[in-house]
């Protein structure tokens, strides 16, 4: 009798364990969902840093010649044109579609510009939230910005707010969303659009928050394409600046949204992540900009294989001897998403395959050097491409973390080189300069819009805290 009591009591307490679990409300105790909602509300452009400011035009700068090239040049912009126009009706608007000469309704601009802003992976990306914050922050800023008559001050103000509010939820997110199977771009890009376009509005820090509640029910973003190269992940920051119109006209007309949008127990953070982590969230919010770690890519790849590209197109020429295989080591994080040795990834079969092939990168990186730019994809069924492809391993090594790579080369002499990379170009400790940026920025807009547009466009940028209305910005992309 006693015995079954025991066994009884017992997994009565496991059951309780595991129901405690299920219902921890620890997240609850920081309400990050109302304090991010005040500091998007009461932010000012007189609060935020001159070096902030900078920054945040170097970005806007680098997505606008990444739209515009890709707006206008790749294969898969014009059927995402033909869709929307089909969806909307063709119905105008007052915001402007990157290289299109025509005016949509913002919800539709901001879709398309934000698609064609992160097609190339060449887009801005934040590497402890395995993100990348521009294109859904820009697009959506631009096409509310447009509609608004704002200024040049105002659109800063709401790039700061847009872009410190995803960069710190993918931040909490962290790779475990991976893990899920999210994509941190797409999940978290409708909040940082919400916080750029109420910025912009004027809104009160209630309304921002009530518009986050709704968008824990509109994010999404599904790492499946990799599995066929598919164009999903192209337009997922442009599905967030859309639906963050959405939430937001909702809001306006008094619809009651779901609170604790970020730390409730049913929350976005433990919705979307494996091991979401709210700690340090909002510390430092207003004073610590943690978005100006922000980097600008060289490549148009995935982030997580340029340490490879780094380190192959720097030795590909120090000696004679022709190579022998090649062996990179990624965190076991990058590994699963660029490096696992699937057939679509040691010989992809499309743009977006080779985007996110490690193999490719370093192969391409050491035949041909890494400043070759959108060229890279040219020579995806090259034969040579391919013989080398064979000689190539991508493993995954638990010593390393973030984006730090190890590179392997054996020449045919016997020669055996090393070389680890920390982080790639772009990063902090490894900056894109101002003259790198402008180079990538005129290779990009010039095919678009050609020499005379693209130095007016970058010198507006440079001076658009003294515009009065963006709309002078503006009508030079269209």
């Amino acid at each position: 009798m006693g015995h079954e009591n025991t066994n009884g009591h017992v997994a009565h307490q496991s059951e309780s364990a595991k129901t405690a679990k299920l219902v921890d409300t620890s997240f609850e105790k920081t309400p990050v969902t109302k304090i991010l909602s005040e500091f998007v509300a009461d932010l000012t452009y007189e609060s935020i840093e001159p070096k902030v400011v900078q920054n945040l035009k170097r970005l806007l700068l680098d997505l606008l010649g990444i739209g515009a090239y890709s707006g206008a040049k790749i294969e898969s912009s014009e059927p995402f044109y033909r869709a929307i126009l089909a969806f909307s009706g063709g119905a105008t608007g007052n915001s402007t579609v990157l290289t299109k000469g025509r005016r949509l309704l913002p919800q539709h601009a901001a879709l398309l510009n934000a698609a064609y802003g992160h097609t190339l992976d060449f887009d801005d990306t934040f590497a402890a939230g395995a993100l990348h914050p521009g294109a859904s922050v820009i697009a959506a800023a631009l096409a509310q910005a447009e509609v608004s008559g704002a200024s040049g001050k105002e659109l800063l103000t709401a790039l700061a707010a847009g872009y410190e509010v995803i960069c710190r939820i993918s931040r909490a997110l962290g790779t475990g969303a991976y893990e899920r199977g999210f994509h941190n771009t797409g999940t978290t890009g409708i909040f940082g659009a919400i916080a750029a376009i109420m910025k912009i509005k004027g809104a009160k820090a209630s309304a921002i928050e009530a518009a986050f509640g709704l968008a824990g029910s509109k994010a999404a973003g599904s790492q499946q394409f990799l599995e066929n190269g598919g164009w999903n992940k192209r337009l997922h920051p442009g599905f967030a600046a859309h639906d963050a119109f959405l939430c937001i006209a909702f809001v306006e007309q008094g619809v009651i949204t779901a609170t604790k949008a970020l730390e409730g127990i049913f929350g976005f953070l433990k919705g979307y992540s494996s091991s979401p982590k709210i700690e340090g969230l909002v510390e430092g919010l207003g004073r610590e900009w943690i978005h100006i770690t922000t980097a600008i890519k060289p490549y148009p790849g995935c982030r997580m294989t340029h340490t490879g590209i780094d380190i192959a197109g720097k030795w590909r020429t120090a000696r004679t001897s022709p190579i022998k295989s090649l062996r990179l080591s990624l965190s076991p994080h990058c590994w699963m998403i660029v490096g696992r040795p699937l057939p679509n990834k040691i010989h992809p079969q499309n743009i977006v395959d080779a985007q996110f092939s490690a193999y490719y990168q370093v192969a391409l990186a050491w035949l041909d050097g890494s400043g070759t730019g959108w060229d890279v994809y040219n020579r995806i069924h090259d034969d040579d491409v391919s013989e080398l492809l064979d000689r190539i391993t991508v493993d995954a090594a638990e010593g390393l973390h973030g984006l730090a790579g190890r590179l392997e080369m054996q020449w045919q002499d016997g020669t055996i080189e090393v070389e680890a990379e920390t982080d790639p170009i772009g990063e902090a400790s490894n900056p894109f300069t101002d003259e790198q940026l402008r180079q990538k920025f005129k290779s990009l807009s010039v095919p678009a819009y050609g020499e005379q547009r693209t130095e007016q466009i970058a010198d507006t940028i440079e001076r658009l805290d003294q515009c009065s209305n963006v709309g002078e910005l503006m009508a030079l992309l269209a």
